[in-house]
């Protein structure tokens, strides 16, 4: 017996979709007040403290153009900064919270029995991080292609289908845990951006940011990336095929590779 498929977000909120979709509606508003704030402020640091928001080069050219770059693309780095560091913490307080679940409960809210909470936490994450690629992606095609290019709009568009699937049938919360945690290694990105575009690209502090950089990425987008590949593959296959299963999520076969692939 085929199982009906469910409204979107049904399984990310406990008052179920209209909740859910009430939620993203907030966040990304939320974003967006954040990049709109993060502008003034910008702003008004540039406009009253030049010297110290831009180190001085030799070419006074060089500094109005920093100053320029700052104000027009300083907000959306500040967000994914911001963005970044909260969805990382959030991440790790999720696989913190599943570590001891078996498998099936980690994948399916609908199996996770106790874990039921920690499934809807997840839910509550995912919900701000596709509220903050669909704002980011409304800035990104605005501002084409200072902000990305083509491969950042269908990366976000991507990721942003993934996080409807695993939001609507209420899966995947373990794997979302370890994929969103890699967002660490973007904090030292963003702090990086910030030193280069203000002209400071020599001294100890951007190797040191450089150093971060590398070894969060190496951490989290290989080490811990690879662990969750091989625990996903190999170790939770069974449970990952069950998905499909209407006593289960009743994922579409064609949606879970999808999910799967990001």
């Amino acid at each position: 017996m085929s199982k009906s498929s469910p409204l979107i977000f049904e399984n990310s909120h406990e008052d179920g979709s209209v909740a859910a979709l009430q939620m993203l509606v907030s966040d990304i508003f939320t974003w967006e007040l954040m990049y709109q704030l993060s502008q003034f402020a910008i702003k008004v640091l540039v406009a009253n403290y030049p010297d110290v928001i831009v180190a001085s080069g030799n070419k006074k050219k060089i500094d109005d153009d920093a100053k320029t770059t700052l104000i027009d693309r300083g907000p959306s780095y500040v967000v994914s900064l911001v963005h970044s560091m909260y969805v990382t913490t959030r991440g790790l307080m999720h696989l913190y919270y599943l570590w001891d679940a078996s498998n099936i409960q980690k994948m399916h809210i609908g199996s996770a029995g106790d874990y039921h909470w920690v499934h809807l936490e997840v839910a509550k994450t995912n919900i701000m991080f596709l509220a903050y690629l669909l704002y980011d992606l409304v800035h990104i095609i605005m501002q084409y292609p200072k902000l990305g290019g083509f491969d950042t709009i269908m990366h976000h568009m991507l990721f942003a289908l993934c996080s409807m699937i695993n939001g609507t049938y209420g899966i995947m919360a373990f794997q979302f845990g370890w994929l969103i945690t890699g967002e660490a290694s973007t904090v030292f990105l963003n702090w990086r951006w910030f030193l280069l575009k203000s002209n400071r690209d020599n001294g100890t502090l951007i190797d040191n940011v450089n150093t971060m950089f590398a070894a969060s990425f190496f951490l989290c987008r290989v080490v811990m990336y690879t662990a969750g590949i091989l625990h996903l593959y190999i170790f939770s296959l069974p449970e990952l095929k069950s998905l499909v299963q209407p006593e289960f999520s009743g994922v579409p076969v064609s949606l879970l590779g999808i999910t799967c692939g990001c």
